[in-house]
């Protein structure tokens, strides 16, 4: 089984991709959560994890789930397990907070691997998303080595193999990391601009943790509820581009997840 968290697509399309070509069942974590998390392994069934990097940081609802998350028979059956990560430039030590969490709470990983993927965080003054070349090439990347990753992953290699951790490690993910888990966590400073908005419903139907209120014909509301991710799928999503994010969305991109095509 593999375990997947994903805010615009990125990581889906990942998590989809192995389930099909590993011939494993799909989990979405936020489906699950409010469950009590707890799962009965099949015979000769492994099992995986799928997610995006945030802040230099594992997603905190992913850590939160992994605290929860039992797997009946997981010591003793020790079965082949594997993580893996979507990342816009770098993760830094997000892995190994997500190695050493899964260890502590009875999950234990010997494989790992990271994929690059397009930019989707526009939460801060100096990031939005990569141009349309760089995105193109972005993709084009990340289906030869997601190609490459499940040829591992059937030989059942147990490895870490980390290609975007990037510098200053250390410095990104424990301190600049704990600032955007402290004070970037928030879903207070969306709204939305009731001239441009056509009250499609869209950007609440994408919402991973349900933090949107408003179908067809109602202005989208933020809940509140803690769980926002601010991995800003409505944003992206918003077939008008109405969705702001206080100041920070202000003149910038959006992206929407497309399969890489294939070349001839």
């Amino acid at each position: 089984m593999i375990f997947y968290l994903s805010g615009t697509g990125n990581t889906r399309w990942v998590a989809e991709s192995l389930s099909r070509s590993l011939g494993e069942r799909l989990i979405n974590v936020a489906d699950v959560f409010d469950t009590d998390c707890r799962f009965k392994l099949c015979k000769d069934e492994i099992v995986g994890f799928c997610f995006p990097i945030h802040g230099w940081r594992p997603p905190k609802l992913m850590l939160d789930f992994i605290s929860r998350l039992r797997v009946d028979d997981m010591w003793m059956s020790r079965p082949y397990s594997f993580a893996v990560c979507t990342v816009g430039d770098t993760s830094g030590e997000a892995m190994d907070i997500f190695s050493d969490d899964a260890y502590y709470y009875g999950s234990p990983i010997k494989t790992m691997f990271d994929i690059r993927m397009p930019n989707t965080y526009v939460g801060l003054p100096f990031m939005d998303v990569d141009s349309k070349t760089v995105e193109a090439d972005k993709l084009e990347e990340a289906k030869h080595r997601l190609a490459e990753i499940t040829e591992r992953l059937k030989d059942r290699e147990k490895v870490v193999d980390l290609k975007f951790r990037g510098k200053w490690q250390k410095i990104n993910t424990r301190y600049l990391g704990a600032l955007f888990v402290d004070c970037l966590l928030t879903d207070k400073p969306f709204s939305v601009d009731a001239s441009l908005c056509v009250r499609c419903g869209k950007c609440a139907a994408v919402c991973p943790v349900d933090n949107i209120k408003g179908g067809v014909g109602e202005l989208p509301i933020w809940k509140h509820n803690k769980k926002c991710m601010t991995c800003f799928a409505c944003y992206h999503n918003c077939p008008k581009h109405a969705i702001r994010y206080g100041l920070m969305t202000s003149g910038k991109g959006q992206y929407r997840f497309t399969t890489p095509p294939q070349k001839e």
